[in-house]
């Protein structure tokens, strides 16, 4: 299995958190666990034919098993950050996978029928970062918003939701109005993701970090939370994942060093 991620230009980075291509082959596909991360994807499938495709944001981990051989060339945008591009409210798009033809026009779609056509990820990460680029919208779609999840982000989801009707200027419903429909999750349940992926971060790292410790580190009010929250988001507790995983029974596709990059 490979799987590369490469960083966007300049002009697409607040929009953009990466491009990513993931490769594989074998006699028989394999189960991957995929996290939460308030993120918005657009995948396309190469192994039958450009079926391009919106994931939207995930509330949970989910099970996917991949058919062999599989190669998919996507763009992962930041939480808020594909709303100007599809032009819609993307909570319709929450926990769920909407075919690109179902949102786009046949003329701002035809551009990624030549993905395929592409000579190698080079050139397919250049043909999909000048599409983006031809949809580069004026302004961005909710400044507020942008800058509420910037917050989040930085504090690795250790933000007062209620802090956040004080830094968009509005009530309650409106940040939660807002939310939804810019990133396609509640500030709470964004909160709850970046503080997830905040333990992740650490339960990978170079010096693993487990239990009480993980909990106080990623900001979790005790261990009994930090695994009550593990369930609730990945499906699993800690202890669960990191065994997970060592033995490599299941995948995880979104990190490099995970997936044999």
């Amino acid at each position: 299995m490979r799987y590369v991620e490469v960083l966007p230009c300049p002009a697409l980075a607040p929009y953009v958190r990466c491009y990513w291509a993931l490769e594989a082959s074998g006699p028989q596909g394999a189960p991957h666990r995929v996290m939460p991360d308030g993120c918005l994807d657009i995948l396309v499938d190469l192994s039958d034919g450009v079926r391009p495709r919106a994931v939207g944001a995930m509330r949970t981990a989910a099970v996917v098993s991949l058919t062999y051989p599989t190669s998919i060339l996507a763009v992962r945008f930041r939480p808020g950050g594909a709303r100007p591009f599809l032009g819609l409210p993307v909570q319709a798009l929450t926990d769920a996978q909407v075919a690109l033809e179902d949102l786009w026009p046949k003329s701002a779609r035809e551009g990624w029928e030549r993905l395929a056509e592409a000579g190698g990820l080079r050139a397919r990460f250049a043909l999909l970062e000048r599409l983006l680029l031809e949809r580069l919208p004026a302004r961005a779609e909710d400044p507020g918003v942008a800058h509420a999840v910037a917050l989040i982000e930085a504090a690795r989801g250790r933000v007062a939701v209620r802090s956040l009707e004080q830094v968009m200027g509005v009530g309650a419903r409106q940040v939660e109005r807002r939310f939804l429909a810019t990133v396609g999750l509640s500030p709470k349940v964004l909160c709850r993701i970046e503080r997830l992926q905040h333990a992740l971060a650490l339960l990978q790292g170079p010096r693993a970090v487990e239990g009480a410790e993980l909990a106080l580190a990623a900001g979790y009010y005790d261990q009994a939370h930090q695994v009550r929250e593990f369930r609730a988001l990945a499906g699993l507790t800690p202890g669960a994942y990191a065994r997970e995983r060592a033995q490599a029974e299941v995948g995880f596709v979104q990190s490099p060093d995970a997936a044999g990059a």
